[in-house]
């Protein structure tokens, strides 16, 4: 998850065909495609695809800092 969170330091939008592409095998896949929906589900990205068979982003959620 490190490797993806890495991915949004310097953006707020990642594509996520680009996540796969630098993977060195299948194995690799899998891991960031688990971690994918693990930020999915801890709800520090979303998923948006603007139309069918388009394009699928990662979006980074902006959390508010409680001081």
């Amino acid at each position: 998850m490190d490797q993806l969170r890495h991915r949004f330091h310097d953006r707020s939008q990642v594509l996520l065909q680009d996540l796969f592409l630098e993977a060195a095998d299948l194995q690799e896949v899998i891991t960031l495609f688990l971690a994918t929906l693990e930020l999915i589900k801890i709800q520090e990205v979303t998923v948006v695809q603007d139309r069918a068979f388009g394009e699928i982003y990662l979006n980074r959620i902006e959390h508010e800092q409680i001081s």
